[in-house]
């Protein structure tokens, strides 16, 4: 567990710095959201047990962060189906501490269904606080950008047409085929975990890797994010 990141008490003292508004709705301060607006995203700082944040963005919200992330190289976008397998990529970043910034676009909505969340869609993670940072000053452009008069419209001024720009998401892991995983971690191999420590390889399947560590835990990991992070180490 990495107890580096900010706590909510903390993340609540930055959020004021950086003067972004906060609906105080019932029983949040209890849950450890911080809701920045009525309607507006929502941010869940529950670093104590856990190691992440955990962002329900609105579609303002959710655009403006991935395009910045995608600029600066963070971004990972989740296509992923079954709540399972996002819930087990989401835990294997967390626990490298990932610098990467997960997207889930409907998320909440489709898979992970927190109904505390109903009426925001989409779902970000991130795992460092040097990631909050950069969450929260984005949200601080979408927060002046709101408060902004908004501009009369003229008739008949003819304006410079502006090309739409379409960022560029940043490429999904390869597949892997399971004689290419097994290239790199044999069945029956004997690796080791940071967290889990010594289990040996009992099956590769459909691009998943199934250990049996010493403690009688089993453990399936996804293969092209274990290889890519090295979360197993053969022995």
């Amino acid at each position: 567990m990495n107890n580096t990141l900010y706590i909510y008490e903390e993340v609540c003292d930055l959020i004021k710095e950086k003067k972004l508004d906060q609906y105080e709705r019932e029983g949040a301060k209890d849950k450890f959201i911080w809701q920045f607006a009525k309607n507006g995203s929502s941010l869940h700082v529950k670093t104590v047990m856990q190691s992440r944040f955990v962002l329900y963005a609105t579609e303002k919200d959710y655009n403006l962060l991935m395009r910045k992330a995608d600029a600066a190289n963070l971004g990972i976008v989740l296509k992923e189906s079954k709540k399972e397998m996002i819930e087990m990529l989401v835990s294997q970043y967390e626990e490298v501490s990932s610098k990467a910034i997960l997207f889930i676009r409907n998320g909440n909505k489709g898979l992970l269904q927190n109904p505390e969340e109903k009426k925001l869609s989409h779902v970000i993670y991130f795992f460092t606080n040097e990631n909050l940072e950069f969450v929260l000053d984005s949200l601080c452009e979408n927060y002046l950008e709101s408060k902004e008069p908004k501009k009369v419209k003229t008739m008949n001024v003819s304006r410079p047409l502006v090309q739409k720009v379409v960022p560029i998401q940043k490429p999904a892991l390869p597949e892997l085929t399971d004689d290419e995983i097994k290239n790199v971690i044999p069945e029956g191999c004997a690796v080791s975990h940071k967290k889990y420590g010594k289990g040996t390889v009992k099956a590769i399947l459909e691009g998943k890797i199934r250990v049996l560590f010493e403690d009688s835990a089993e453990k399936v990991f996804a293969a092209s994010v274990c290889i890519d992070k090295k979360l197993l180490t053969v022995i």
